[in-house]
């Protein structure tokens, strides 16, 4: 164990708002903003990027827009997770009351390319009415090799999603609209958290784990970590480059443990990051964004490479402190 007395990690944490987080162009043209139009199918087009179909009343006093990206935490011994994002389905209480975002061209994106603030543009203003929504859907292409991960060793394999391009990937509501101002939203995708290998078979499954966060409440951690801790006699190898990431639990003072996705009892991560070299300021870095306002603690490890997300790992963890994010200012504690 590291004790916490020896330990010189130098912190700074920014706030981050919706708009001041970078923004990476991805694959496929990102839907632009302006004006959608109905066609004679009474669809609405969003300059050929994106179809909307919907049962809902998409004009009046109360429409709004909705803005949604993605972003992603990252996993060890992967050097790609590519998904094939076919639409995005909110659906309101009443189920009839189901809005479809069908993309012309289907977005392709590596996951493992939207770490830290980076995102990808999934729609951009999109006009949608003003109200409170049940849960929002990623339906995902999960035949062939449309969806898969490359090994760092260099293999390729498909990426089992089961129900991706029925049922999709679902994230929980509610998820409000505001009528005074457009919604803006990102969807974390916890890599770290959703692929399963079946034993040493060629077999990943993606068993994802989402969150939906409002851009207008969110934070960012960032810090920098001492390189020497990162080759510590506790580490799983003195490679300095290998198996470093932050954990982030949610509270005060909370319980720092790992990844247990079979377990019920277990306190699992709200979020993680990783620490790797930054070169513009020549030190290891770690990043843990998109959090809501709220009470944390964060924790440092140099074991992810012992981490089984469906079994109880003795990972070592240090550096364990309380963080407070808030809207317009946040502290170290």
């Amino acid at each position: 164990m590291k004790l916490l007395n020896i330990l010189k990690i130098a912190l700074t944490l920014l706030l981050l708002s919706a708009c001041g987080t970078d923004t990476q162009p991805g694959t496929v043209s990102d839907i632009g903003s302006g004006t959608n139009s109905p066609n004679n199918s009474g669809n609405v087009t969003a300059n050929n990027d994106v179809t909307v179909t919907s049962t809902v009343e998409t004009t009046g006093t109360n429409d709004s827009s909705i803005s949604l990206r993605i972003t992603d935490a990252p996993i060890d011994n992967a050097a790609k997770v590519v998904i094939t994002i076919l639409s995005i389905e909110i659906k309101a209480q009443n189920p009839a009351q189901t809005i479809l975002f069908e993309f012309n061209q289907p977005k392709v994106i590596d996951l493992l390319t939207l770490q830290g603030t980076n995102t990808e543009n999934l729609l951009t203003d999109v006009s949608i009415k003003a109200g409170e929504y049940d849960e929002l859907r990623l339906i995902v292409d999960d035949s062939g090799m449309n969806s898969f991960i490359e090994i760092t060793d260099g293999s390729v394999y498909p990426l089992k999603i089961p129900s991706g391009s029925s049922s999709g990937l679902k994230l929980k509501g509610p998820i409000t609209i505001p009528a005074s101002k457009p919604g803006k939203f990102t969807v974390d995708f916890d890599v770290r958290k959703s692929i399963v290998r079946a034993g040493k078979s060629s077999n990943y499954l993606l068993k994802p784990v989402l969150r939906l966060v409002d851009d207008s409440v969110v934070g960012h951690i960032r810090g920098s970590v001492d390189p020497s801790l990162l080759t510590d006699s506790s580490c799983s190898d003195n490679d300095i480059d290998t198996y470093n990431a932050v954990y982030v639990f949610e509270g005060f003072d909370a319980a720092v443990d790992d990844i247990d996705l079979s377990s019920d009892q277990d306190i699992d991560p709200i979020a993680t990051g990783s620490i790797k070299y930054d070169s513009t300021s020549d030190s290891y870095m770690f990043e843990a964004a998109f959090l809501t306002e709220g009470n944390y603690t964060i924790a440092l490890t140099c074991n992810t490479d012992l981490e089984d997300i469906e079994s109880d790992d003795d990972l070592v963890f240090f550096n364990i402190q309380n963080v407070q994010v808030q809207i317009n200012d946040i502290q170290f504690l």
